[in-house]
C-alpha cells in the first residue's frame, strides 16, 4: 500500500513551520504583589564574562539563505519555489587507487544504510525529506517495482512529479546533476551521456504495517534518491534498473574526475522541474 505519511507526522510539520507549540501557550500575568512589599532586588551580575562565540568549522551547516526554513534537522523547505534542501556529505571514496570502482545504487541515503553505494548521505531522516515535498506543494505517485507474471518479470515504471536533483558543493558554489557523478563502467560514459532524456520522480515511498506497527519504508532501507529501482525510495528514478545482479550487470560507478573528495559537504536540493 502506498499513501501519505501519517496526519501526526504532518501536524507535527506544520507545528514546526509555525515556530511549534510554543505559539498556542496561553501566557498567565504575575499575581500583583501587596501594598508595601519592597521591590525585588536587581539580578546580580555575572561572576564571569559570557563565554565567546565560536567561530565556524567545517561541521558547520551552511547559513539558511534566504525563502528556505528549516523543517527538520538538515531539511529546508522553500515553498513558494517548491524547492527542497538536505544536508549531506560525499560517504566515499572514488579517489582511492586501491578501490578504483565504487558501484552505485543509491544518489541520497540516510547514514548507517547504502553508504558504500550512494554519491552521498545525510542524517535527514527519508519520512521528513517526504513531508518537506509535501509542503514544497507535491503529491507523490508511486515507486517503481518488479512484478512476477508467471516465470516472467515485469518492470512497473515509477510515477510522479518530476525534480531536478542538484547536487552543490557549498565551500566552492560548484553543482553538478547526479547523472555528472555517475559513469558505466563497460563503456566509459557518462550518465548524462547514455540516458540523457531519465530524470527523478517524487515517488514517496510507503507506509507499511510490520508485526501490527505502522512505519515508513524508506525510514528502514535509507533509501532517499534511488538509482537502482528497490520500491521503496522516497524519489526514484524514471528508468527502472534492477539492484539484483541476477536480472541486471551492476554497471554504473562513481566518477573520479567529478566525485569531490571523502567527507566533503554536499547540499542536494531538490526541485519541481519546469
Amino acid at each position: 500500500m502506498n499513501r501519505l505519511l501519517t496526519h501526526g507526522m504532518l501536524l507535527s510539520t506544520i507545528a514546526v513551520l509555525s515556530g511549534g507549540c510554543a505559539s498556542h501557550q496561553r501566557t498567565e500575568p504575575a499575581p500583583a504583589a501587596p501594598p508595601g512589599t519592597p521591590a525585588p532586588a536587581a539580578p546580580a551580575e555575572p561572576l564571569s564574562p559570557p563565554a565567546p562565540q565560536v567561530p565556524p568549522t567545517a561541521a558547520t551547516p551552511p547559513a539558511t539563505p534566504a525563502g528556505l526554513k528549516e523543517v527538520f534537522p538538515h531539511v529546508r523547505v522553500d515553498a513558494a519555489k517548491r524547492e527542497v534542501e538536505i544536508d549531506g556529505i560525499v560517504p566515499i571514496d572514488a579517489h582511492n587507487p586501491k578501490t578504483p570502482r565504487v558501484y552505485l545504487e543509491v544518489v541520497l541515503c540516510s547514514t548507517d544504510t547504502k553508504e558504500h553505494e550512494a554519491l552521498v548521505a545525510t542524517e535527514a531522516r527519508p519520512s521528513h525529506v517526504h513531508a518537506a515535498l509535501l509542503l514544497a506543494g507535491l503529491e507523490p505517485g508511486t515507486p517503481g517495482t518488479w512484478d512476477w507474471e508467471g516465470a516472467q518479470i515485469r518492470p512497473v515504471p515509477p510515477t510522479g512529479p518530476r525534480l531536478t536533483v542538484r547536487l552543490e558543493r557549498p565551500d566552492t558554489g560548484e553543482a553538478w546533476s547526479p547523472a555528472e557523478w555517475a559513469t558505466s563502467a563497460r563503456t566509459g560514459r557518462s550518465l548524462a551521456e547514455l540516458e540523457p532524456g531519465e530524470g527523478f520522480l517524487f515517488t514517496g515511498s510507503q507506509m507499511l504495517t510490520r508485526n501490527g506497527v505502522e512505519h515508513y519504508r524508506a525510514d528502514r532501507e535509507g533509501c532517499i534518491v534511488g538509482l537502482a529501482t528497490f520500491g521503496g525510495e522516497v524519489v526514484g528514478y524514471s528508468r527502472l534498473h534492477s539492484p539484483e545482479s541476477s536480472l541486471e550487470e551492476p554497471d554504473w560507478i562513481a566518477r573520479g574526475s567529478t566525485v569531490p573528495p571523502f567527507g566533503t559537504r554536499i547540499v542536494v536540493r531538490l526541485r519541481v522541474a519546469d
